[in-house]
């Protein structure tokens, strides 16, 4: 087994220890409320000898993922972030040495490490995805990230639909096809064909 696995998985079995619910070999999160979920990214740098985790935390709303999933004619996966941002961001964290492990490392200071990042999400990173686990403080956080694309217009309209926003998430929709065209033609299609009368 490469370095770099034997970490991740040290990570996500000390994530689990930690009450994380793991439903993939790589893969926890942490149910909070409503098909809310705190989302656990463990982002890897490879150099030679050593391996870096730089943490990623955000939510994955379940409402969201699985109606822009049926949207895009896609299987929906539990893995994916709605949101996230780099746990180094937020207060509690930053100042917090980097997550690197070496090859030389024995595997008790391997766990010991990834117990220190397990216990930062557990703390920083759940208290986070806590305070934005709603759709109203969801939205506007989305909102900020549409120019990025990559599946933040999709879930800011599946949002504003699951809100009760119809009007405001048809209206967004029509828009947004006529900035972005190529990216975002066939999920409008099946977005407004979903409208109901």
């Amino acid at each position: 087994m490469s370095l770099k696995q034997s970490v991740r998985l040290a990570c996500y079995s000390a994530l689990e220890k930690a009450g994380f619910e793991r439903f993939l070999k790589e893969g926890v999160d942490w149910p909070i409320t409503d098909g809310f979920h705190c989302w656990v990214g463990l982002n890897t740098a490879v150099d030679p000898g050593q391996v870096e985790i730089v943490p990623f935390v955000g939510l994955h709303v379940v409402p969201v993922e699985k109606l822009a999933a049926q949207l895009k004619g896609k299987r929906y996966v539990r893995g994916i972030a709605t949101f996230a941002l780099p746990m180094g961001d937020l207060e509690g964290a930053r100042e917090k040495r980097a997550f690197v492990f070496t090859a030389s490392q024995s595997d008790e200071a391997i766990s010991r490490e990834a117990d220190r990042l397990a216990s930062l999400y557990a703390s920083v990173g759940l208290s986070y995805a806590h305070s934005i686990a709603s759709y109203g403080r969801l939205l506007p956080l989305l909102e900020m990230r549409l120019g990025m694309l990559g599946g933040y217009p999709e879930s800011y309209a599946c949002c504003l639909r699951l809100m009760d926003r119809e009007g405001e998430a048809e209206a967004f929709v029509e828009d947004f096809v006529r900035q972005e065209p190529e990216y975002f033609a066939a999920f409008a299609t099946a977005f407004l064909a979903t409208m109901p009368d």
